[in-house]
């Protein structure tokens, strides 16, 4: 809902003149003294947004989450109230005892000196309280937050996983072939074993004692 807050009718001179009892009457409204006359919006709406007021609330059974603030585009002189419950009926029931705690905060604070009613400010509501809209309560806010924190957290685990496995699977091939790169050498050296022991086998020395040991046999 939104509510304007009004200039009073002050008493003209012309308007004292012709009822000198006006002159009489207390005019002592801290806030007409003041050069910006939004102080009054300013002072109301810290207000209703005090833990005091938050507690009123909550004691009548209505949420304790609410919105007050300025109105945009006012100059100062609307205030904008959103009642916030369980159900539509508690929202409205919210905003409109707000409206009410401000008819009550706007004259208390401007009578502490005994002002006269005429040189008071009142209010006017200009916008009733609409249809409720349903929202995301703080709570299930705090739930969403905390499952799209898990969500991105198991995203975490399993791109870290997945890269372990890969840098092991990696390492495993690495090592595979470095494995396939030596058995050549190991068969490389056999063959060279080989190779030597077909020339040793092929040299002057060998042929003549097999010459030798076959003499040796003929003569059996």
């Amino acid at each position: 809902m939104s509510v304007a807050i009004v200039n009073p009718t002050i008493p003209s001179d012309r308007d004292i003149e012709r009822n000198p009892k006006l002159e009489k009457v207390n005019k002592d409204n801290p806030y007409l003294r003041s050069f910006d006359n939004s102080l009054i919006t300013d002072v109301i709406v810290t207000r209703l947004n005090s833990s005091s007021t938050a507690k009123d609330v909550e004691a009548a059974g209505l949420g304790p989450e609410y919105a007050v603030g300025q109105g945009v585009n006012s100059n100062g002189f609307v205030i904008d109230i959103n009642g916030i419950g369980s159900s539509p009926e508690k929202a409205g029931a919210t905003a409109r005892f707000l409206g009410k705690r401000l008819q009550e905060d706007l004259y208390s604070a401007q009578k502490v000196n005994g002002a006269d009613d005429s040189y008071l400010f009142t209010s006017l509501v200009i916008v009733e309280p609409g249809k409720p809209v349903e929202q995301f309560s703080s709570r299930l806010r705090s739930l969403i937050m905390v499952a799209l924190g898990g969500g991105i957290l198991l995203l975490g685990t399993l791109s870290v996983a997945t890269s372990v496995g890969r840098s092991r699977a990696e390492r495993a091939r690495l090592r595979s072939e470095s494995m396939e790169l030596e058995e050549p050498s190991n068969v490389q050296r056999i063959a060279d074993a080989t190779t030597a022991n077909e020339s040793s086998s092929k040299s002057p020395a060998n042929s003549a004692r097999s010459r030798r040991q076959a003499a040796a046999g003929g003569g059996d």
